[in-house]
């Protein structure tokens, strides 16, 4: 493995010297967010691994985690656990429970597109370390052990096969990892720094193997193979937090994701999460990332709004059962509008469960979203945000890249049939979308005013009004000149 490990590391070097960029921070922030991502607006997370057999977390106010099961069994949640699953269940036996009977990644991707999501991003490593592609530097990964496939592949060709892109997402950090003092075996703990006593009862080092260098040993190599084995168009890092990005070397894995992409004429993004203080800052990936609702207004940089269609990341049997924890039909389309009017782009989570099938509530909220989204998406694909503080009380506001289109979302219908747009430019032309009726405008204090009066709503939770204008500003491209995948 150690060979193994130097062959793909000199690969990635010689990645990095051939290309535009460098493992630096000046240089990767030099990376725009590509086009695709910023047309996209909506995307598939797939929170799914051995968590999602004992599927379980407490309620809370705001986001809960059953998809810390796994490290949580043996303190907050140890009652829970004992009580369901008996003291003897740990972790490596949530793999072998695994079962991939409903886990079919043409179904997974057939659904994400009846739901209008434009690209697929699997969980593919979590922080407990198992790997759900064929791993050269693992023994716990999803082909050696437990479901016997190529997670990574099979999701990321059924993506790419339907036309929509796939991201990768991996943990840096990982809760255990075994590695070599001189002839002394250690645990290296979630920070990817500091080093414990390595015990028979450890876990989480179960099929791993030890290193001396965890990072460049096991990290890099290991996300590398992924990269050639899948191809995903995004690389979607996690479990950063504890320390710096050189720690993690993600520049460097950054500079190689890059660099083969533009050797291969393709756009690619990563996120904000390199290491320690690099959520939200510019030059730190192409896009921020939210979870649960960090972002709650205009944010002008890109950006995308990660959570689930209820409180839980990773699936949870309660609300797999009741409607009550879970997002109506209304508020999930009312989210991903918001999202988008702000200028970001919302990641909605799927939690398939221990056999990887989609709770029906879940499933459900998707494909009303999508019906909507194919009745009126050309107010959501494809544009930016109108650069509105605050949006109307009536709804949304988004506009066409080339700035000639104003879409008003209506979520609620004025009841004078005054429609106040908060734009300072008077359209040459109105219309429903739709209904495809015209419709009178006269401006108020510099602000169109759209006559609804002879217009009815088209759809009960959302309309779509369009202002169309003269071709004045048009919006200069925001990604290289690159060949998109198809």
């Amino acid at each position: 493995m150690r060979e193994r490990a130097r062959r793909i590391s000199a690969d990635v070097q010689a990645t990095i010297d051939k290309g535009p960029y460098r493992a630096d921070h000046e240089s990767i922030g030099a990376h725009p967010a590509p086009e695709w991502f910023l047309d996209a607006k909506f995307g598939m997370f797939v929170d799914w691994g051995p968590w999602s057999v004992a599927g379980w977390a407490p309620q809370a106010e705001k986001a809960t985690y059953p998809d810390w099961y796994e490290q949580r069994l043996f303190k907050e949640f140890r009652n829970y656990h004992v009580k369901t699953w008996g003291a003897d269940i740990g972790p490596d036996d949530l793999i072998q429970l695994l079962c991939d009977d409903q886990f079919k990644p043409p179904e997974l991707v057939a659904l994400a597109q009846a739901a209008g999501m434009r690209y697929v991003v699997p969980f593919l490593k979590h922080h407990g370390g198992y790997a759900l592609w064929d791993s050269s530097f693992t023994h716990r990964d999803s082909v050696e052990w437990g479901l016997h496939r190529n997670v990574a592949r099979e999701i990321g060709a059924a993506a790419h096969a339907a036309g929509l892109r796939y991201g990768a997402y991996v943990s840096l950090g990982e809760w255990s990892y075994p590695v070599t003092s001189g002839s002394e075996l250690q645990r290296l703990t979630f920070d990817g720094v500091t080093r414990e006593p390595l015990t028979a009862e450890t876990p989480f080092v179960s099929g791993k193997v030890p290193v001396a260098n965890y990072t460049s040993d096991y990290l890099v190599p290991s996300i590398a193979e992924l990269v050639e084995q899948s191809d995903p168009d995004m690389l979607w890092f996690d479990g950063e937090w504890e320390s710096a990005p050189a720690t993690w070397r993600s520049p460097d894995l950054a500079a190689f994701f890059y660099n083969r992409a533009a050797a291969r004429r393709r756009d690619v993004a990563i996120n904000d999460r390199f290491g320690k203080d690099t959520r939200g800052k510019a030059g730190w990936g192409d896009f921020y990332t939210s979870e649960y609702h960090v972002i709650e207004g205009l944010e002008s940089h890109p950006w995308e709004e990660n959570r689930s269609l209820s409180h839980s990341y990773g699936y949870n049997w309660e609300e797999s059962l009741d409607d009550r924890y879970v997002l109506t039909d209304e508020q999930a389309l009312d989210l991903l509008l918001r999202v988008v009017a702000n200028g970001g782009n919302l990641l909605l989570m799927v939690s398939p469960d221990g056999s990887g099938r989609i709770p029906p509530n879940q499933e459900r909220r998707l494909r009303s979203i999508g019906a909507w989204l194919a009745r009126y998406g050309e107010a959501v694909y494809a544009t930016r945000a109108a650069g509105i503080a605050q949006q109307p009380a009536w709804g949304y506001v988004t506009r066409s890249k080339s700035d000639d289109r104003v879409f008003c979302i209506v979520r609620r219908w004025p009841a004078d049939g005054r429609l106040l747009v908060p734009i300072d430019r008077r359209p040459r032309a109105v219309r429903q979308i739709e209904g495809a009726e015209s419709a009178p405008v006269s401006m108020d204090d510099g602000h169109p005013v759209v006559d609804l009066s002879g217009m009815h709503p088209t759809d009960p939770r959302a309309s779509v009004i369009e202002l169309v204008f003269d071709r004045a500003h048009a919006e200069r491209p925001s990604s290289p000149a690159l060949t998109p995948r198809r």
